[in-house]
């Protein structure tokens, strides 16, 4: 094993980022989402009152509208907060249908705690349920098609930023950057920028003699990413400068990056303060949150599975014998170790020539059981029992072995991050990437990881489990 990492790895396996990350929106575009999200709300409310209601006007009666609008605000509410008129977290025009059905799912609960709370306000729960199914319809066809325009917009003119500062500097802030495809990036040398401001500010005030500005100014730069910060004194200046050009200015000194905690800016008195906190995903609530929810859906989904799980050990026991389960060591959060359930998809003793190796595609050592299973994601029921122990969740990175995770975190930096939480069944690089992996993509693999590490929410969960019920459903993993 060892060989054939060091030898074939050691020559391929580089950090990574994932091909594209989920892009924040602009003004322009979040006004377009409100209004055209609140015209298919209010459509949906309508279609469905039209069929509960065909003789009576839109919305039935006084209550139904009452109800119809107390359902769009909560929903609205519910898109806020989990941060889709911010960043899209979908990838593709197809992920976007998955965003907006896993945020109006969101919306169920809520509404039904609420409607029981108060009755007054439900009177027709059947015109909830069509809004749902409508809305779920509408919104995600406007949003993917909102989507594919903003891609459209993204290729017919990119979005450009200047990078200013040291070469060495700005060079490591270039590699830092995950920005949309088509991004183009210009990199200009500066090595005292306080000296290139004063001189500006005492010449003009508008900072058209300073020549990195001057240049961005010409190349009709959207941001200006400088590696060092300014003076108090200066700053004013070039924000307002960059103001009137219509040109965002961000400081990306190079020590301070997105990692495994976040950063906040604090005031003490004239002081400011950069503070560093835990992730959210590595918080006590979090934790409980993300807790709480693995119980339930895990025995939602036994009880559901268990007849599936019962045919399916059948099966094996049938064609090959016992085990019926195959046991194997991963390394889960803070590193400990535990023995991943699985059905045995394998010919017994699979790795007793071989040694500890990376499945693949068309693996000679799969069972004809074994090949119908993983088709269906049968064979990973069982870890199911693995999240009710506490060991994993339902979304989370997928657990290595030890003899690989040693390998990696030599190869990789920042693999340890990844055990920071629980890992998965599922997950943000399982349902971007392919599900039978090279081990020369594990570099690619953990970026998308660690994007989920630093970006987690329940939402992002919810979203995840939605696509991989899709995906699982149509056989695309």
């Amino acid at each position: 094993m060892s060989t054939i990492i060091d030898s074939a790895l050691s020559q391929t396996l580089r950090p990574s980022k994932p091909k594209r990350s989920p892009a924040r929106y602009s003004v322009g575009w979040v006004v377009a989402l409100v209004l055209t999200d609140l015209a298919m709300f209010l459509a949906a409310a309508a279609l469905a009152s039209r069929l509960v209601f065909p003789t009576r006007p839109y919305f039935g009666e006084d209550g139904v509208f009452i109800s119809s609008l107390v359902d769009i605000v909560i929903w609205f509410a519910i898109f806020a907060r989990v941060g889709l008129y911010r960043r899209s977290f979908a990838l593709s025009v197809r992920d976007e249908i998955y965003v907006s059905v896993g945020a109006l799912c969101l919306g169920i609960a809520p509404q039904l705690i609420l409607f029981t709370l108060v009755p007054a306000i439900s009177t027709s729960r059947l015109v909830l349920v069509l809004s749902l199914l409508f809305s779920i319809l509408l919104v995600s066809t406007t949003r993917a098609s909102i989507h594919a325009l903003r891609e459209a917009e993204g290729r017919r003119r990119p979005r450009r930023i200047v990078i200013v500062g040291s070469p060495e500097r700005a060079e490591q802030a270039a590699e830092s950057l995950e920005p949309p495809d088509g991004t183009q990036i210009l990199m200009l040398p500066a090595t005292d920028l306080d000296q290139a401001i004063g001189d500006g500010i005492n010449d003009d005030p508008d900072l058209n003699r300073v020549a990195w500005f001057y240049q961005a100014k010409a190349w009709s730069a959207d941001a200006i990413l400088l590696t060092e910060m300014l003076s108090p004194d200066a700053l004013p200046y070039v924000i307002e400068a960059a103001a009137r050009n219509r040109i965002d200015i961000a400081f990306a000194p190079p020590r301070i990056r997105a990692q495994a905690y976040q950063m906040t800016l604090r005031t003490d008195g004239h002081q400011v303060l950069i503070v560093p906190a835990p992730l959210p995903s590595c918080t006590v609530p979090a934790r409980l949150l993300k807790r709480a929810a693995d119980l339930a859906i895990a025995s939602v989904v036994l009880l559901l599975g268990a007849p599936f799980m019962a045919v399916a050990a059948l099966a094996i026991l049938l064609e090959d014998g016992r085990p019926i389960l195959f046991r194997q060591e991963r390394v889960g959060r803070s590193g400990s170790i535990f023995e991943l359930l699985k059905f045995r998809s394998m010919v017994v003793d699979a790795e007793e020539r071989t040694g500890p190796v990376w499945s693949s595609h068309a693996d000679p050592r799969t069972t004809r059981v074994g090949a119908w299973l993983r088709r269906l994601s049968i064979d990973e029921l069982p870890q199911l029992f693995n999240v009710l122990h506490g060991d994993m969740s339902i979304v989370g990175p997928r657990p290595e072995r030890p003899e690989f995770v040693e390998q990696f975190r030599v190869l990789l930096p920042r693999y340890d991050e990844r055990h920071l939480v629980r890992p998965g069944i599922t997950g943000w690089a399982q349902v971007h990437m392919d599900r039978v992996l090279d081990p020369s993509r594990a570099g690619e693999k953990l970026s998308f990881d660690l994007f989920y590490v630093e970006h987690w929410t329940l939402f992002l969960d919810v979203y995840i489990i939605v696509k991989t019920a899709a995906e699982m459903l149509f056989h695309r993993m």
